[in-house]
């Protein structure tokens, strides 16, 4: 398939505009830095999937003003150089005081000491506490590093990154899409490499993933520790839907399954939640175009039965409208699980 440049030249132009910086960011160490030659189809997102980078971070390190990396182009994909970036300031967890709540409720329930809690609450005088007054907690990513924290349906999310709208992605609400650093670029760069594969599809839409600092987001159960994300499916017709009812007629397989399949082959995704019926597509398609049984059996719960707890894309009720993806805990994710 041909890529129209021009889409490409645009999505990459928001990376490189939305950072002033970008001119003077390319790490000079040689011992800190990991490169990648270019290979046949490749792209940025796939090469970002593949190392686990931010696409803005790989345009800044290698001075892209080009759309296309050609194959054997030598690309950095790895700096442990701080790419002269400000540093993040760490973000506090509010916890706001409860009826009968006390410093040593406070820390169990977020495994901290009781003298922490006291050094960044000077202010406040433990015996006299009031209902809904703030308390303010600085853990585990007190370093500025984003971190998911514990069970999805009973987690934290701490130093968030706020999911953003770019050319061929747009985000419903900001305030409820913040996830680590980690998932925000896995989304990205998928977008980025579903867009080159084909240009012309709808925009995806990002729903809700996590509160800036995680916890219970109503009306989900999950959503808590910034590893899951709603997203909206890709309509037949690259007509731009958001989240709206979808059958076996409307469903666009081939963009969906690249999309999953990129997702899946990164090695980082627990689930993606997906209602049965339109599983049956996705398999469908996907035998169509030469998987086999064997290869499909560890991906999809169908055609098992909706009820059997097996493969990657399963069934959960109310996602014929969006799916529902579930990222792995990552390596400075704390107690998660």
């Amino acid at each position: 398939m041909r890529i129209k440049p021009l889409h490409i030249i645009v999505f990459l132009s928001f990376f490189i505009v939305s950072n002033p910086a970008f001119a003077e960011n390319k790490p000079q160490n040689e011992s800190d830095v990991l490169r990648y030659t270019v290979e046949p189809g490749d792209n940025l997102g796939k090469i970002a999937l593949r190392f686990g980078v931010g696409i803005n971070q790989m345009v800044q390190w290698n001075r892209l003003a080009e759309p296309k990396v050609e194959p054997g182009t030598e690309l950095i994909v790895k700096s442990k150089e701080k790419v002269k970036e400000e540093k993040k300031k760490p973000l506090p967890v509010i916890h706001r005081v409860k009826r009968g709540d006390t410093f040593e409720k406070i820390s169990k329930k977020y495994k901290v000491s009781i003298q922490k809690i006291k050094r960044w609450n000077r202010r406040v005088n433990p015996r006299k506490m009031q209902i809904g007054q703030q308390i303010r907690l600085y853990i585990p990513g007190r370093d500025g590093k984003s971190v998911s924290w514990g069970k999805a349906n009973g987690g934290r999310l701490y130093n968030g990154d706020a999911m953003e709208s770019v050319p061929g992605m747009r985000v419903r609400n900001v305030a409820r899409a913040y996830g680590t650093k980690r998932v925000v670029n896995l989304i990205e760069a998928a977008a980025f490499d579903l867009k080159v594969h084909f240009p012309d599809a709808a925009d995806v839409e990002v729903g809700d993933i996590s509160y800036r600092s995680g916890g219970k987001m109503r009306p989900h159960k999950s959503h808590q520790s910034g590893r899951d994300a709603d997203i909206s499916y890709f309509h037949k017709g690259n007509i731009e839907t958001g989240f709206r009812d979808f059958d076996e007629e409307t469903f666009d397989a081939v963009k969906n399954w690249h999309l999953f399949k990129t997702w899946i082959d990164s090695g980082q995704v627990e689930y993606i939640f997906v209602d049965y019926r339109l599983q049956k597509v996705l398999y469908e398609y996907a035998k169509s175009i030469g998987y086999t049984e064997a290869q499909l059996d560890p991906i999809f719960q169908y055609p098992a039965g909706r009820r059997v707890a097996t493969g990657i894309i399963r069934h959960s009720k109310g996602h014929d409208d969006h799916f529902h993806i579930r990222f792995v805990c990552g390596e400075l994710d704390k107690n998660c699980r």
